[in-house]
């Protein structure tokens, strides 16, 4: 069985007074929020207890300690629990997690494995399981040097050379180009840079740089040690920070990739903070489906990000909301079985989903434009385009900026489709306000809506609507009141028509919410109820 993360618990840390983190299985695991809401708190945290340095002489300081207050919050500790054994003490007691503690009185910084025992952990144990963070500054070369003994080239030189050494030491002796001969013939290196070569290159389809290795010194204390791995444009080598975001975040999971392969008792957690940064929405696309990839592979991968397409409903049991609630850094994660019970709650009734097929329901609901609003505060949920396209524009004419009140238009593709997304995005603690029409069917706007709407006899007026601080709908619908409130509609839509030929009701709705001079009450109405959400 493979070693594998399956939970974090960090106490105390900086912005964070308790929060508990699940690994999914075979799937990355996603924190999103917005900027300072301690998503880069977490990482730090994890990378600090699984990371290169060992986690009982890294230093901390006052603003490592919850909310500054060292006095009232003594202790930082962060926690790793794993699927299996993590290692195995001096007196033969095995431990399936491991944990450090800062800011004890009896001992300043205690590692243990869970029982705040001190524990003294061997290298060999450590290396069984380490994560390796590409912070937003995207500093690959870290990971491709010498500086210390868990660096990634390290560990792969130290596996090389003990391969090297009851083999082929006297051989690599005679002479400097024997060695690269005898790296070239050694099964280890050759199976792992096929390895890393595949994975490289089905990874970089389109980019400019490829990768090489060179031998450019001597080290007769680890032959290994003479490699340096270097990239090349052509016949013209050239350094890691002439790789583009994108080639540096992947040639480090498939350098991950194929060490796991070659090397299969060591595992490793790759922490990618806004992998996003400096990519075009194609290529963060495309790094997304690779990272997804390399995941069900066996690699575990945790990112922090502010963009939609980074997220999959696919993979819900690994999205994390990160927000900050007076200062303290809150999550939020669901399971299959927590959104199931939520539904259930909202009144969706058990036989119409369970627990196995409401992820692939959801997934199959959810578009990706529709992904935003997990990046909003608030969600206005309305039918269609006809809403979506045109309420912006109604609310900019009245001086009301939805980017400033961190608000996001969903389009819900349908007026049914309404109460499934108020049921996703509530769970994840988001404010909604839907807007739908009655259409003049108030027992099928009760039915649908039951979760959602006061009891009271609902407006079926043309010209008339309801709004409250959690709703709104238009008695009939959205066109027949906008069109019983605009003077000039009727000559506005003929100009739509019959000048620029527009057909569709959507980009009628915003040619007319652009030359209209009027502001409709309704609009007046809605940003009075907005600005108190």
């Amino acid at each position: 069985m493979n070693l594998r993360l399956q939970r974090i618990k960090i106490e105390h840390y900086r912005s964070i007074k308790e929060v508990e983190i699940v690994f999914p299985e075979n799937k990355p695991l996603v924190l999103f929020g917005p900027n300072n809401a301690g998503k880069s708190n977490i990482l730090s945290a994890i990378n600090r207890l699984l990371g290169e340095r060992h986690p009982a002489y890294i230093d901390t300081f006052d603003s490592d300690y919850f909310q500054r207050d060292k006095e009232s919050f003594p202790v930082i500790d962060i926690k790793a629990i794993f699927n299996g054994v993590f290692f195995i003490d001096k007196y033969g007691h095995s431990y399936n997690q491991i944990a450090i503690q800062y800011g004890r009185e009896q001992a300043k910084n205690l590692l243990h494995g869970g029982d705040e025992k001190p524990i003294y952990i061997k290298t060999e144990d450590r290396l069984k399981y380490q994560s390796f963070l590409i912070s937003a500054e995207r500093n690959i070369q870290n990971a491709f040097n010498y500086g210390s003994q868990y660096t990634l080239l390290s560990k792969f030189s130290r596996k090389i050379h003990e391969a090297l050494s009851s083999e082929n030491r006297a051989e690599l002796s005679i002479a400097f180009e024997q060695i690269k001969h005898a790296f070239e013939a050694t099964p280890e290196f050759n199976k792992f840079f096929n390895a890393f070569d595949l994975a490289f290159k089905d990874s970089v389809k389109g980019f400019v740089h490829s990768l090489g290795v060179d031998f450019s010194a001597y080290d007769p204390n680890n032959y290994a040690k003479s490699m340096r791995i270097f990239a090349r444009e052509g016949e013209y080598v050239r350094g890691f920070e002439e790789f583009g975001t994108g080639e540096q975040q992947i040639l480090l999971m498939a350098f991950v990739k194929a060490y796991m392969q070659v090397f299969t008792s060591e595992r490793f957690l790759l922490i990618i903070e806004e992998p996003e940064a400096h990519l075009h929405p194609l290529a963060q696309r495309w790094l997304k489906e690779n990272i997804v990839k390399m995941c069900s592979e066996g690699m575990q991968v945790i990112i922090s990000t502010h963009s939609p397409d980074f997220i999959d409903v696919e993979y819900i049991d690994g999205l994390v909301r990160v927000s900050k609630i007076n200062g303290v850094t809150r999550t939020i994660q669901l399971s299959a079985q927590d959104l199931y019970d939520i539904c259930i709650k909202f009144g969706v009734p058990p036989s119409e989903t369970s627990p196995d097929n409401i992820i692939e329901y959801y997934s199959t609901k959810i578009f990706p434009d529709q992904l935003k609003g997990f990046f909003a505060e608030t969600i206005i949920l309305v039918e269609g385009g006809t809403e979506f396209f045109s309420l912006p524009i109604y609310l900019k004419k009245a001086n009301f900026s939805l980017a400033e009140h961190g608000i996001e238009i969903v389009n819900c593709y349908g007026k049914n489709n309404i109460p499934l997304f108020w049921r996703l995005f509530t769970a994840y603690g988001y404010k909604c306000y839907p807007i739908f029409d009655c259409d003049s069917d108030i027992n099928g706007t009760v039915k649908t809506f039951k979760a959602i709407i006061d009891n009271h006899d609902l407006i079926t007026s043309e010209d008339q609507y309801f709004i409250s601080d959690s709703y709104a709908y238009f008695g009939k619908d959205f066109e027949a009141y906008f069109r019983s409130t605009i003077e000039n509609y009727d000559l506005l839509l003929a100009k739509a028509k019959n000048e620029f030929q527009f057909t569709t009701k959507p980009s009628i709705a915003k040619f007319i919410a652009k030359y209209s001079i009027v502001i409709p009450p309704f609009i007046e109405e809605l940003i009075q109820h907005l600005e108190k959400i």
